[in-house]
């Protein structure tokens, strides 16, 4: 079929100059889908005010992969599970989980539609962009942008820290008489960040299928690891009732249900960067279907694996003070230890949990360098210029890798002065993601969904959109007060329940608004986007899905 005709059955009445320059950008062999694909991939692209830099080597499974592979919900329960355990026992780790599991999924699935109508690599930012008035678009976009890039590359850092952490533990259970001293504990954080780094940097067309064997290796570790737990502690497992019902607050807290909230907050972290797709946009066929597939995907894995681990591990402690003053400083370990009876299976289950902890990593380096990237397209970083290149040898946007490594090898410097002031900055990164990701969700709901998004093959229809997108900002405006408060009580006197999430998050605000007012309010401009052309390329996008939908029918009469 023509390409004229493509675009003219797409829209009879469009405009015959956007029909036109829709299919300037279709020189492709109609007879060959996937050449197809890939040039309705570079046309919607151009339309959302970019051209196509990065090569197309994600597929489904890869996103899919790279997405679970960052969330892997079951181990981010594992590593966050102490302020639960504390602030309301086995119930406040099993409920919080289920709750969050809810309440991100539909967080998720409202960036997921937006995701669908504005595929981009600048995810979230970019949306905003779209989505919001002329007057407000720069501003509210640049806030984002920064916000979720620094959001970005503190999770980097958790998950450095963590793996770190893991390290000590192994060396301190072994050698009761060592004692790790924090510059240590740093030296290992660097090595585990420049490792990942430098994988992404030498193995760059490898990424789409080490993201694919990590999603097999955490499931399959995960289906060992709950099996292993679970047959083996079943002899001494405790009561249901202490597992989903029998409240313990040690928090200090005076009120149970506010330390149980506190403790739900807390396991948002487990569902936490679910927009990581979103920043693959520009690296997949098809983005509009795949990004929202991938996002929806990797919550419901996250469901699947966290909830039943977090029930089978609570079943299997025995002993919630041990779990909580294990000298390793890692419940989960001492939890294993408790069920298996075995200090050597203990260790190889946390080591396994370490491993893919490290996967993320990598995975991490991949998401937030393309962030940085799209933010510096559009002259949202200093020296847009330079982060904004793309490595000819790696096709990668190697200065923008550069400046996160640099930048988190200093932040690492601070755990080396204070560790509770750098595990204050590490809990901001889920307040920080999450607004980040219903900023563009409330502009749609407040403008109007149906004025506002164009046609997309991702929709949530009428009131269950608006419910999504307005529930998704409530919770996120109600939770980023409780993730301000301190997990234990009291304060004064206790430097370590000291929780400075407020203290950095107005200091990274009146940073971006000091450099937004002295240099960006009149240089950033965001993408130049040709909402036309958009609305025809989701549209061909949707035509696409449709002719392919009646072929696959046709052939199974």
């Amino acid at each position: 079929m023509p390409i004229e005709k493509v675009c003219t059955d797409i829209d009879p009445n469009g405009d015959a100059d956007t029909r036109q320059e829709l299919a300037s950008t279709l020189v492709i062999d109609p007879s060959r889908v996937s050449d197809l694909d890939l040039d309705m991939d570079e046309k919607q692209l151009r339309a959302n005010g970019h051209f196509g830099e990065l090569p197309r080597r994600f597929g489904f499974l890869s996103l899919l992969g790279l997405g679970f592979n960052i969330t892997n919900s079951w181990i981010g329960l594992a590593a966050s599970i102490t302020v639960n355990l504390t602030d309301g026992g086995r119930p406040a780790v099993v409920w919080g989980c289920v709750i969050s599991f809810f309440v991100c999924g539909l967080i998720t699935l409202g960036l997921a539609e937006l995701a669908s109508a504005y595929p981009s690599a600048g995810g979230q930012y970019h949306i905003t962009f779209m989505v919001a008035s002329p007057n407000t678009r720069a501003f509210a976009a640049y806030i984002v942008g920064w916000m979720a890039l620094v959001g970005w590359w503190i999770t980097h850092a958790s998950g450095c820290i963590f793996i770190a952490l893991n390290i000590v533990a192994f060396a301190a259970f072994y050698h009761p008489s060592y004692e790790p001293a924090r510059w240590q504990v740093w030296m290992l954080y660097t090595a585990v960040h420049v490792i990942c780094v430098a994988i992404n940097l030498a193995f760059p067309k490898l990424l789409p299928a080490f993201n694919r064997f990590a999603l097999y290796l955490t499931v399959t570790a995960f289906v060992a690891s709950i099996t292993t737990v679970g047959v083996t502690g079943s002899s001494t497992k405790v009561s249901a009732s202490d597992v989903f019902t029998d409240f313990v607050n040690a928090s200090g807290w005076s009120s149970t249900g506010l330390a149980f909230m506190i403790a739900t907050a807390n396991s948002m972290y487990t569902f936490v960067a679910a927009d990581a797709a979103t920043h693959i946009a520009e690296e997949v066929p098809r983005p509009s279907l795949n990004v929202p597939k991938a996002m929806v995907g990797t919550i419901i894995i996250g469901g699947i694996t966290a909830i039943p681990f977090a029930v089978v591990l609570m079943l299997c402690m025995t002993d919630l003070d041990s779990a909580l003053r294990t000298s390793t400083g890692l419940p989960s370990y001492e939890i294993y230890m408790q069920a298996l009876k075995n200090s050597t299976g203990a260790t190889i289950l946390q080591a396994v949990i370490t491993l893919l902890y490290i996967n993320a990593v990598i995975s991490l380096v991949t998401t937030w360098s393309r962030l940085s990237y799209a933010l510096s397209r559009d002259n949202g970083l200093p020296f847009s210029n330079v982060f904004a290149r793309i490595h000819k040898g790696t096709s990668q946007p190697l200065n923008s890798i550069i400046l996160g490594t640099v930048l988190v090898l200093i932040y690492g410097l601070l755990y080396v002065a204070s560790s509770v002031a750098f595990n204050s900055i590490i809990g901001s990164s889920i307040m920080f993601l999450n607004i980040t990701y219903v900023i563009p969700q409330a502009i749609v709901a407040y403008r109007g969904r149906e004025k506002v998004l164009p046609p997309r093959p991702f929709r949530l229809p009428g009131y269950i959109g608006y419910f999504t997108n307005w529930f998704s900002t409530l919770w996120v405006i109600f939770v980023s007060v409780l993730f301000c408060l301190p997990s234990t009580m009291p304060v004064v006197g206790s430097p370590a329940s000291m929780n400075y999430t407020s203290v950095v998050f107005v200091a990274v605000l009146v940073f971006v608004l000091l450099f937004w007012a002295f240099d960006k309010r009149k240089t950033f401009v965001g993408p130049d986007v040709k909402e036309s052309l958009l609305r025809e390329a989701n549209l061909a996008e949707i035509e696409l899905i449709l002719r392919r939908d009646m072929s696959k029918l046709e052939s199974q009469r």
